[in-house]
């Protein structure tokens, strides 16, 4: 249920064209209770409520329009927000998730301009066990938020072929004249899905911004990311598991090698359990860190479910990593183990 819930909020899958135009308003409410250790300098607990624990909260219009012969023009506008205060995740834009436009064609595949998801996490949100929750392959910072959401980008996605098909996005930064390597984006990623299983490879490359109060460009340093990842499905048990190269001078990520391996288990219509290891051997002796994470979910009807998740980083060595990666906090270079309780309702 969650898998369905995450591919129809963030975008994962690409929307079957109706006979007629439409615009629909959607969204996801994910409140609850978080327990995590060494949240201070100082090495305190933090216990309170946390919003988005299993999927973020947010909110979106998405619509489309039938144009024949399986063609179709459609859009999405999506925001997250923060249900403890009601704030938006992001208060310097309000559509901070999408803002795009696209068209597609049965033939030729689609395309679309403005903001969106980057490839690698798109690719990666069905290889990860928890679905891309706060304790997730997203501690690890493989998807830095200066990549998160390239604006100014264009996409194009193939049709599927043979159980394959390609992506490629270009993002042209800052769009900064005189500069326009400035936070530029360029990504690609095959894919394959035929029975049960489904395999991807990923690569991107991200430029750094210009800080337009200081003047100082770091267009020059450059991110690279490369990754690869497999998933196998049973009847009711999932396997995935990947590998990422991380490497340039750029620093978004911590550059090194990372590994991970989950899974998911069905155990009655209702309920699932999962598990997940990461496992990041950073380059320059910055650390090796390592997560591992359970938890469950329980399907109160086809909109709503109960969660819970518990996980524990073991930091060795590492200071710039965390066990939640949305927390504010950071852990000092201590290990930390966090436990969250929660409830999602969708729209």
């Amino acid at each position: 249920m969650k898998k369905w819930l995450v591919s129809m909020l963030c975008g994962a899958g690409s929307v079957a064209a109706h006979a007629q135009s439409s615009v629909t308003l959607y969204g996801t409410v994910d409140e609850g209770l978080q327990y995590l250790t060494h949240s201070s300098s100082g090495g305190h607990a933090e216990v309170g409520l946390q919003s988005g624990n299993a999927i973020p909260s947010l909110f979106g219009i998405k619509g489309q329009e039938d144009l024949g012969s399986g063609r179709r023009a459609y859009f999405d506008l999506e925001s997250g927000y923060v249900v403890n205060t009601g704030q938006q995740a992001d208060s310097s834009s309000l559509f901070n998730r999408y803002a795009f436009v696209g068209l597609e064609d049965p033939i030729w595949g689609s395309i679309e301009l403005g903001r969106q998801w980057n490839l690698m996490f798109q690719a990666l949100l069905d290889f990860d066990a928890t679905s891309m929750a706060q304790y997730s392959l997203l501690s690890t910072n493989l998807f830095p938020a200066q990549s998160d959401w390239p604006s100014n980008a264009i996409k194009y996605r193939s049709p599927v072929i043979a159980g394959f098909s390609a992506s490629v996005e270009y993002s042209f930064g800052q769009q900064i004249a005189g500069d326009s390597r400035a936070g530029r984006y360029m990504g690609a990623s095959l894919a394959y899905d035929r029975g049960p299983l489904s395999m991807r490879a990923i690569y991107e490359n991200t430029r750094g911004e210009l800080d337009t109060t200081t003047g100082i460009s770091e267009a020059n340093r450059v991110e690279r990311r490369a990754t690869v990842a497999a998933k196998y499905r049973f009847d009711r048990l999932s396997l995935m598991g990947g590998y990422a190269n991380i490497s340039g001078d750029l620093d978004l990520s911590r550059a090194g090698n990372l590994y991970w391996t989950g899974m998911t288990y069905t155990l009655t219509p209702k309920v699932t359990v999962l598990g997940e290891a990461i496992h990041h051997d950073m380059f320059h002796g910055r650390g090796e860190p390592t997560w591992v994470v359970i938890g469950g979910q329980y399907n109160l009807s086809p909109r709503t479910f109960l969660y819970g998740f518990a996980g524990y980083l073991d930091n060795h060595g590492a200071n710039t990593v965390s066990l939640n990666a949305l927390d504010s906090t950071q852990p000092y270079g201590m290990s930390q183990t966090g436990v969250q309780i929660g409830i999602n309702h969708s729209f």
